[in-house]
């Protein structure tokens, strides 16, 4: 009886096997928006005070939907805009890709746009 890879040999009777395939919904990068998440452009005329907001408000949506750290970091960055997405873009090109993660989002960003 020749191997077949895809199936188990029980009792000289042939059973395929079963896997189950986890599919978890893509990051919810559509839903944030309708869910009060507000694109992010920075802009001289900035306080601080709107940075804050924008930061606390987005951070509210993301613990309101549930989304893991690594969805937070992507839905973050596809809401930055202008020159917000450039200082992010230039930012991760000259950190360690392992140190990129939702905390340090949050630590650059508040050191840039808001202390």
């Amino acid at each position: 009886m020749d191997s077949d890879p895809d199936c188990t040999t029980v009792d000289d009777a042939v059973t395929p096997q079963v896997v189950e395939v986890v599919r978890r919904e893509r990051p919810p990068a559509g839903k944030i928006q309708k869910h009060g998440a507000e694109e992010f452009r920075a802009s001289k005329d900035d306080d601080l005070e709107r940075a804050k907001f924008w930061l606390e408000n987005t951070i509210k949506v993301f613990d309101e939907l549930s989304c893991t750290p690594v969805e937070c970091l992507k839905c973050m960055v596809s809401l930055l805009r202008d020159s917000a997405y450039w200082w992010w873009s230039i930012l991760v090109s000259v950190v360690p890709r392992e140190r990129v993660s939702w905390e340090f989002f949050q630590e650059e960003f508040w050191k840039k746009y808001i202390s």
